[in-house]
């Protein structure tokens, strides 16, 4: 009995494999119709029966493997049954299509009727296809896997806007029990996913305390007191685009504000039963803990604190977004946005007169992996309500950190893979507000780093080099 279950779970896992066949050979059936409507391809024709026999073949196999894969559990139950019996559908639309273009187009009555009419049936296999791939795409990457990749500009004129996601909200949060309250939550809005009671990637589940000391399939992801030697908080802090970094990419990413928490809790003991006030707390600790009471009353009052941005310019708006550059807004409440450039890699020093054009409302910026050189950073600090700064993968070197010296409202800027040393370091200390630096892959050193340390003490400097053990199931290993 053990046996024929393991052997159909092993079946199921074929259905990733074989559901391509019927989408490439059934949608081959279609062009064979369409061309064979022309006089010149008319021997085309004789091709459709047998591409629809193989295509309705090869559904109803995709359909068997797949219900054997969901027996295995981990998917949405709601998109599931969709895509099954969509897939259903598919099968049972073909093999009928198939019985009507094996039918002479002679004759009368419905029969007849509907022959002549069989390409239209073959447009409805087609269009079904595509929703019962829809579906599989969506329990494999989430809901909202396409609509959340459009360019802005597409979903501002659809009308398309971010869901709001659920906030943690603690009416005591000091009385609250850090692991039930605070940690594993956030374990379920970003990890199980991928890592829960059903669905165990690397045969690693984050759904409940045993889980979580058990580790994956390499062992524990978790040692009490020692953030180095936790797997599960190095993965985090990776830098952005990093392979290994979790969640990973496509998916929700964690705020910065949750590693904090995360790192917190594991620093202090990783304990499962103690209290919030029972650990020890730091000013920014303690201020993210009560930002759980009031919600996102914290990052309003970031804005509050700021001036009041003015209107965004429609048309150097549009000039950046012909280039590819992303101008996203952060709140209907406000007129600040966030300008990514990562569909644009020829982002240059010239292009920097395009952003101070709205340069009062810019609070976040990624220039990562583009074409700009410390020049820019003269530009760049000239944004005076920038708090995010991502410079990873570019050309900037101390030279350009010293425009930044002095920055007011800098917290974070991301230095990864450039060719910064601890001279650019030491001007990073006159900047009042900066709490996250990332110098991983830099020419900072530790000595450079513990010169700046105390001036530096509200900051947290991440200079990566996490060694991480490789699981089963990496299709890549980092040094």
């Amino acid at each position: 009995m053990i046996f024929i279950e393991e052997l159909l779970s092993f079946t199921g896992r074929w259905h990733p494999v074989l559901v391509h066949l019927p989408i490439g050979i059934l949608f081959l059936a279609l062009v064979f119709a369409v061309f064979a409507r022309f006089e010149r391809y008319r021997n085309l024709s004789f091709a459709i029966p047998f591409s629809l026999l193989l295509g309705t073949g090869a559904a109803i196999l995709t359909c068997i493997t797949g219900y054997l894969l969901s027996l295995d559990g981990g998917y949405d139950t709601s998109v599931l049954s969709f895509h099954q019996w969509l897939g259903i559908a598919v099968a049972i639309m073909s093999l009928w299509t198939y019985s009507l273009y094996r039918a002479a187009d002679t004759g009368a009555g419905l029969w007849a009727k509907l022959v002549k009419r069989r390409f239209f049936f073959l447009i409805t296999v087609v269009v079904l296809l595509g929703a019962t791939g829809h579906f599989g795409g969506t329990l494999t990457h989430g809901k909202g896997y396409m609509k959340d990749a459009l360019p802005s500009s597409i979903k501002e004129i659809a009308g398309i806007q971010a869901e709001e996601e659920k906030l943690i909200l603690i009416e005591n949060v000091q009385d609250a029990h850090v692991y039930d309250a605070i940690i594993q939550p956030i374990l379920q809005q970003r990890c199980q996913s991928c890592h829960g009671d059903k669905k165990q990637e690397g045969g690693l589940a984050l759904h409940n305390r045993e889980s979580l000391l058990k580790g994956g399939e390499d062992g524990s992801v978790l040692t009490a007191g020692k953030l180095d030697k936790s797997e599960l908080y190095a993965r985090l802090i990776l830098p952005e685009g990093h392979e290994g970094r979790m969640p990973p990419k496509g998916r929700t990413p964690i705020s910065p504000e949750q590693i904090q928490l995360i790192g917190w809790w594991i620093e202090q003991g990783a304990d499962f039963e103690k209290k919030a006030k029972d650990l020890k707390q730091n000013e920014k600790i303690a201020a993210l803990l009560k930002s759980l009471e009031e919600g996102d009353s914290s990052a309003k009052s970031a804005y509050a604190a700021l001036p009041e941005a003015p209107p965004l310019p429609d048309e150097a708006i549009q000039q950046l977004q012909q280039k590819g550059v992303k101008v996203i807004p952060l709140s209907a409440d406000n007129n600040y946005v966030m300008v990514n450039a990562i569909n644009y890699p020829e982002f240059s020093d010239a292009d920097m007169q395009d952003l101070l054009k709205m340069k009062d409302n810019i609070i976040q910026l990624k220039l990562g992996h583009t074409a700009i050189s410390d020049k820019a950073l003269s530009e760049i600090a000239k944004l005076p309500v920038l708090m995010k700064l991502h410079l990873e993968h570019t050309a900037i070197t101390n030279e350009g950190l010293k425009y930044m010296k002095g920055h007011k409202n800098l917290s974070y800027i991301n230095l990864y893979k450039t060719k910064v040393s601890d001279e650019g370091l030491s001007y990073l200390q006159h900047i009042p507000k900066l709490e996250q630096v990332y110098v991983y892959h830099t020419g900072v050193t530790p000595g450079g780093i513990d010169k700046v340390r105390q001036t530096l003490l509200k900051s947290h400097l991440d200079t990566g080099n996490y060694q991480l053990p490789f699981l089963a199931t990496d299709t890549m290993q980092y040094q």
